[in-house]
């Protein structure tokens, strides 16, 4: 896999000092990968929640405070990550008024790291 650069990227091919040839596409490319960050940070704090929060209950054993803190935290972890699926489709909505295509993934960062 060749190493990431950050010309490699979509819209950075001259560098930062270069002439914005199409500001709409460096505008779309960026918001898809703050979405995308933003996706995959939420994902994994669900995933590292709900671990905590199952570890919390294996060791509670008989004591029901913690296994009522358990059983909210792995709540918590579930309906946050509920919300976010949630918003998914708002975020769809929003880039189709503003004319954004703002869940496209081919521009972010991620794309480029995955194996030809």
């Amino acid at each position: 896999m060749p190493p990431l650069i950050l010309e490699s990227l979509e819209g950075f091919a001259d560098g930062f000092s270069a002439p914005v040839a199409d500001p709409a596409s460096r505008f779309s490319a960026a918001v898809s990968n703050i979405v995308a960050v933003i996706t995959i940070f939420a994902g994994l704090s669900f995933l590292i929640w709900f671990v905590v929060g199952a570890l919390t209950w294996i060791t509670a054993a008989d004591q029901a405070d913690k296994l009522t803190k358990a059983k909210n935290q792995m709540s918590s972890a579930l309906i946050g990550l509920v919300i976010v699926i949630l918003t998914i489709p708002f975020v769809y909505l929003i880039g189709k008024i503003l004319g954004i295509d703002i869940l496209n993934s081919s521009g972010t960062i991620f794309s480029r790291l995955a194996p030809t």
